[in-house]
């Protein structure tokens, strides 16, 4: 299945490696272009299970060699507030995964600081991210989502404050389900992205996706159809099972 409706384009793969290689080519390519036009590739990472096999494969050499790894600068989307050796950690995941196996240089990767309190450690954050762009236009090239059984993407969740933001660029949240804080890009930064991509596996994702997609409005949209970049391009990346057929 492909289906291009305007900015919007979503792909269908047979299961979650095939797709997640296709992901790995999409951020691959992506990343080429984004040094040739800009001088640098700027991603927005996305945390949980489903990424885990895109970074993996990002990590072989059959993509690694093709990124010029000097030139890219990875940031989180979000981030759970947990040490950075915690289990939980989607830094810790992605190091795991991918930084201990590619030549990225230090300075270069921008975790969410978890030290403090959560609302000091997203006004840092916050600080990061504006002072990396130098008071030019904040854009990532690339922004890394996925979604939740409740339609929720980074850590914007349905009913929280978080999703109404509109001048922060990150901010604290409680999860009251989870009974924790996170981090979190709001949809300000999300929706200037010049590229986001949503990856999706899983028959339990199936009814989300289907309301998404399905272009219905909603009285009280899920915080992941509110994703719509101004000047950017949505891929949707989903395996059958996801897709719901």
């Amino acid at each position: 299945m492909s289906l291009d409706t305007n900015k919007r384009i979503v792909l269908k793969w047979k299961d979650a490696e095939t797709m997640s290689f296709a992901a790995a080519t999409l951020f691959t390519a992506s990343c080429v272009r984004s040094i040739e036009e800009r001088g640098k590739f700027i991603v927005a990472l996305s945390g949980g299970n489903t990424p885990k096999r895109l970074y993996q494969l990002l990590a072989t050499k059959e993509f690694s060699r093709t990124i010029p790894w000097e030139k890219v600068f990875l940031f989180w989307g979000d981030e759970r507030f947990v040490p950075p050796t915690d289990t939980e950690s989607n830094y810790r995941m992605v190091k795991e995964n991918l930084l201990t196996h590619i030549s990225i240089p230090e300075k270069n990767i921008f975790p969410v600081p978890v030290e403090g309190t959560a609302t000091n450690c997203a006004k840092k954050y916050e600080k990061t991210i504006t002072r990396f762009w130098d008071d030019k236009k904040i854009r990532f090239d690339c922004m890394l989502l996925g979604i939740g059984n409740d339609g929720h993407t980074a850590s914007l969740f349905p009913g929280t404050d978080i999703v109404k933001e509109k001048k922060k660029l990150v901010k604290e949240v409680w999860v009251e389900e989870k009974q924790t804080w996170r981090i979190s890009v709001t949809l300000p930064l999300i929706n200037d992205s010049r590229q986001v991509v949503f990856l999706v596996t899983g028959k339990e994702k199936a009814a989300v996706v289907a309301g998404i997609l399905s272009d219905k409005k909603e009285k009280k949209p899920l915080p992941s159809q509110l994703v719509n970049p101004k000047k950017g391009i949505v891929y949707w990346l989903l395996d059958d099972d996801a897709a719901g057929y």
